[in-house]
Formats: structure tokens, sequence, C-alpha cells
């Protein structure tokens, strides 16, 4: 049993986790409004969605689901291709020119841009940090199963690993609901609440780069040669 006065909290990769994830949160909370109750980060509501949609003949609804489970898909490909080669600077940049994108362009020839860009983005990010011992940042099921995996091995290290990914994607959560408020009462776009995350997730690859350099877990390291 590990004693519990060697717990670590403040390694590079837990700080560099609960930012993303706080932005994972953040992100997801104003694609709800962007794109009518279809969150961007986590894909296995989005199932339930699908079957509810094809139960009810709402095919605009399947198509909404599918686009989403799709760009996330195509998100998290491009992403391990980019930083397989450039490191996690290089998936982080990827994910937030996609928020960028976003901000500038939601609505394009009748089609909803950020449909496609936010969950493309999230796809992304989860890619990336996936390929590093950040690892998953844009969800919590598997996260939560692994507290209780580790609270019942005694390796409080990794329960506290997975417990800040759960505070920090509700921070995001809170001030995402918080700016979107504040936009709203200003009479602007909720999209341009991303820029903040967008601006956090590409500095955060930078400084990280510059002060830990985050490396990709050693078996991935081995598929990129």
């Amino acid at each position: 049993m590990m004693d519990k006065s060697n717990i670590k909290i403040l390694t590079p990769v837990n700080l560099v986790g609960f930012i993303l994830v706080m932005m994972a949160g953040w992100t997801d909370t104003v694609g709800i409004y962007l794109f009518l109750d279809e969150r961007s980060s986590f894909m296995t509501g989005r199932a339930a969605k699908l079957g509810e949609y094809i139960f009810n003949g709402e095919m605009q609804g399947v198509k909404a689901v599918l686009l989403v489970v799709i760009s996330f898909i195509i998100g998290a490909c491009i992403s391990t291709l980019i930083t397989r080669r450039v490191g996690l600077i290089g998936g982080l940049f990827f994910t937030g020119i996609l928020l960028i994108i976003t901000v500038f362009s939601t609505f394009k020839v009748g089609i909803n841009i950020a449909l496609i860009t936010i969950p493309m983005a999230m796809g992304g990010q989860n890619a990336a940090t996936s390929l590093t011992d950040i690892n998953r940042t844009t969800h919590l099921t598997g996260p939560t199963t692994d507290i209780g995996i580790n609270m019942a091995k005694g390796n409080w290290n990794l329960v506290v690993f997975w417990v800040l990914r759960w505070v920090g994607f509700s921070i995001g959560v809170v001030m995402a609901f918080n700016l979107i408020h504040i936009f709203k009462s200003k009479m602007i776009g909720f999209s341009h609440t991303l820029l903040i995350p967008a601006t956090i997730i590409i500095l955060t690859g930078i400084i990280q780069k510059i002060i830990f350099d985050i490396p990709l877990s050693e078996n991935i390291s081995e598929l990129a040669d």
C-alpha cells in the first residue's frame, strides 16, 4: 500500500492534464449552445442519442450525431499523425486552430461548422494527450472507473491523477457558463467564448514544450519510427 505522504500532485503531467481537461469542459459547454445539445467531448452519449433518433425516425438528428462522431474520429486521426511527427505541441496547435476556425465561421452555406470543428478539436486533443502519459483529457467515464480501481489498489498518485480530471472539467464548465451569460447580456456571439480555450490550449502546448517537453509514451514512440 502506497504511503499517502508520497502523493505527488504538481507534476508536469498532472498540471498540463488539468489545464487541458478544464478547456475540454469549457469547449463542451459552449458546444451545447452552438449545436443544439450535441455534446462534443465524449461519444457514449452520442450512441444513446443516435439510437433514440433512429427509433423516432428523426433523420436530421441522426445526421447531426453521425457528423459529430465522424468529425471526432477524423480529428483524432489527423492529430495522431501530427503528434507522432512533432510531439504534443503539434496536436494541441491543431486543436486550438480548429477552435479559432469555429469562432470565425460558425455558419457557412447553411451548415453549422461547429458540428464539425468542435468535435474534431476534441478528438484531436484527446488523441494528442493519449499518445503521452497525460492520457485522456476530454471525457470522464474511463477516468471515473480508474479512480475506483486505483483506490482498491492503494495507488493514490493515480487516484489524484484522475480526480484532477473531474475537478478540471467541472471548473471549465462553470467558467464557460459564466462567460456565456456575460456574452448573452452583451449580445456577443457564444462562439467567441472559444477564443479563450483556443488560446490557452495553444499556449499550453508551447509552454510545456519549453519547460517540460512531455514525450510520447514509449510504445507510441516505437510506432513513429
